[in-house]
């Protein structure tokens, strides 16, 4: 099986995930499976190089991957397609930078190898869902066709946090790029395009399974993670760890004292958001360097 995660651009908050999320999966994989990391900046993974395969891709890479309705997400659907073209007698597990595993894989591994496909959760029917975007999603896609399956309602919102796709089932990647171009060019709200293709693609070959008793998916806290991550990472750096023992160390985080998802206050940003408009920093002090 083949682990996959896929960063682009200069955020190092990104990068700091995915380490620790390949942290996770180094302590929780098979010793034949392999981690791969596609990434623009793929030196920051060199600590690593013994460990994973690394891809190196550039901007131009991305742009290309985006596509003729230059769809940012786009670029995710592309990289599995990689990766499938490249090993296609592999399953595939892609893992959003913002995971973390803390169940060995071999129970996921032996369903895959039964043909199942995985997703990590599924969020409900697509007709039920009450955000703007996935309302508005309906009313565009309601009882239409987009590459040959229609979307009714019975068809489901699944969260792409992680996708693993059967080596036998390989084929749904190319039918979540079609998907996402069809509905691209029928003008559809773009922001959850490519989560809904694969949701459609994959659970199109077998009823989809979720995943979240394998893979934690904390899209909903990132602040506080990306602190616990940062802390954590300067720790293993500082104290010399080697990568055995910063694996090890990870058994001394409370993982699961930290949500993965909190409700933040609309007006509370706001509020802060103007005050910090009126209260700017004044009269900065640099070093004679």
């Amino acid at each position: 099986m083949n682990i996959l995660y896929f960063v682009f651009g200069n955020n190092i908050e990104h990068y700091q995930q995915i380490y620790f999320s390949i942290y996770t999966a180094l302590k929780n994989k098979a010793a034949d499976d392999k981690v791969i990391v596609i990434a623009e900046n793929s030196s920051y993974f060199n600590y690593l190089k013994d460990e994973i395969e690394i891809i190196d891709i550039n901007q131009q890479i991305v742009q290309e991957w985006a596509g003729q309705y230059h769809f940012f997400w786009r670029v995710k659907v592309k990289a599995l397609e990689l990766i499938a073209t490249k090993y296609p007698d592999k399953h595939i597990m892609y893992l959003d930078g913002d995971t973390f595993i803390f169940k060995n894989l071999e129970s996921i591994k032996q369903a895959l190898n039964q043909g199942q496909n995985f997703m990590h959760l599924n969020e409900g029917k697509l007709c039920e869902l009450k955000t703007k975007t996935e309302r508005t999603m309906w009313r565009q896609m309601k009882h239409k066709t987009f590459a040959g399956i229609v979307i009714n309602e019975e068809t489901c919102m699944w969260n792409a946090g992680l996708i693993a796709i059967s080596k036998e089932h390989l084929g749904a990647i190319n039918l979540a790029l079609q998907l996402t171009d069809e509905m691209c060019a029928a003008g559809v709200t773009r922001r959850l395009i490519e989560q809904f293709s694969f949701g459609v693609a994959t659970n199109h070959y077998v009823a989809l399974k979720a995943a979240d008793e394998w893979v934690g998916h904390y899209w909903g806290n990132k602040p506080q993670w990306n602190e616990v991550i940062t802390t954590f990472i300067k720790k293993c750096y500082m104290q010399n760890l080697t990568l055995e023992q910063s694996l090890e160390a990870i058994d001394q985080l409370p993982l699961k004292d930290y949500p993965i998802s909190v409700r933040n206050s609309s007006t509370q940003r706001k509020l802060k958001n103007l005050i910090d408009s009126f209260y700017k920093d004044k009269k900065a002090i640099y070093s004679k360097l």
